[in-house]
């Protein structure tokens, strides 16, 4: 099983963004993603980094994952805990969605930002560029 880690970022929300992804095999980091995606609200970008993650996972053929994210709101909209009333996040929680059913097994969890540091890293690596 995979372990990735996913964190978005923007500054002024909405504002420049951008997303940082780790994705992990044994605790070994084997990828990373650093991308600037323009201008987007925080939870815009929390969307996309799993999405960007999810993608290149299928991609990869790593089709067990456990995905921790520290954004609460788009783990809960994803496992179904939470109604997604925005418009813009309706799409990326579609899309999310379409693209997890085709795992053989994935788990996805809140977990508190000091966890999420490496993940968090990447996303403001992106945005200093």
């Amino acid at each position: 099983m995979y372990k990735v880690f996913c964190d978005g970022a923007s500054r002024s929300n909405p504002g420049e963004a951008a997303i940082g992804v780790s994705i992990q095999e044994n605790d070994d980091e084997i990828h990373t993603i650093s991308e600037a995606i323009g201008i987007a609200s925080n939870n815009v970008a929390e969307y996309k980094s799993l999405i960007f993650a999810l993608e290149y996972s299928l991609e990869k053929n790593y089709l067990n994952l456990e995905i921790f994210l520290d954004s609460k709101l788009v783990v809960e909209q994803i496992n179904g805990n939470f109604k997604v009333k925005s418009n813009n996040l309706k799409k990326l929680n579609s899309h999310a969605l379409n693209l997890i059913n085709k795992f053989d097994s994935i788990l996805i969890k809140h977990i508190y930002r000091e966890q999420n540091k490496r993940a968090d890293q990447l996303a403001n690596m992106a945005l200093d560029k």
